[in-house]
């Protein structure tokens, strides 16, 4: 797979969405991620799988469990919510829990689970976003740089490019978009029970 783990035709893109393409990133991603992890799921034939899971994440049981289980999220949509993924759309579209969502990754850790074949789901705040979901898929060779699959495309060229299958990241500009707090960087990983 040319050192990655999403094949280029797994790449998916929020912008041909019909569910509010422009909020779809996380689901656009999640959808890259779970095929990344040799992850099966299911999705109504002749729906996009992002679009199926936009829908699954706004509806009233979905926004009736964000409430309840995460309170600070009023008037967040459920589909940005992290806590979302891992705790309530796996179940619902591969039948149990697949991701644990944690805050204190570091660009080491990330490059750990990379290296063990594992996909990392994230965010970021990049250049022209408030906040944007990406797949860390690979490392680049010389271990400079992840390789990102970004659902709205190449973040390098303020997403003028569409085309965001295996865009580097560089070291320092992980240090610098990713979002994390003291503690470490943010990322959604395999589910360990």
């Amino acid at each position: 797979m040319n050192g990655v783990l999403l094949k280029p035709s797994d790449y998916y893109s929020q912008r041909n969405n019909t569910v509010k393409p422009l909020a779809a990133c996380m689901a656009t991603a999640r959808v890259m991620w779970l095929l990344a992890n040799g992850i099966t799921f299911r999705s109504p034939l002749g729906k996009q799988p992002e679009d199926y899971f936009m829908e699954l994440l706004n509806s009233e049981e979905a926004i009736e469990f964000c409430r309840a289980k995460y309170p600070w999220s009023e008037g967040i949509p459920p589909n940005e919510v992290h806590g979302m993924y891992g705790s309530w759309l796996d179940e619902r579209v591969t039948g149990k829990r697949r991701s644990n969502f944690l805050t204190n990754l570091s660009w080491d850790s990330y490059l750990c689970y990379l290296d063990n074949g594992h996909a990392i789901m994230t965010a970021g705040a990049f250049p022209t976003t408030d906040g944007h979901a990406v797949v860390a898929i690979g490392i680049r060779e010389d271990r400079t740089a992840l390789r990102l699959a970004d659902p709205h495309g190449d973040w390098r060229t303020d997403y003028t490019d569409e085309h965001g299958y295996d865009v580097p990241l560089l070291r320092a500009d992980f240090d610098r978009f990713i979002s994390g707090d003291g503690s470490g960087k943010w990322g959604h990983v395999p589910w360990t029970d």
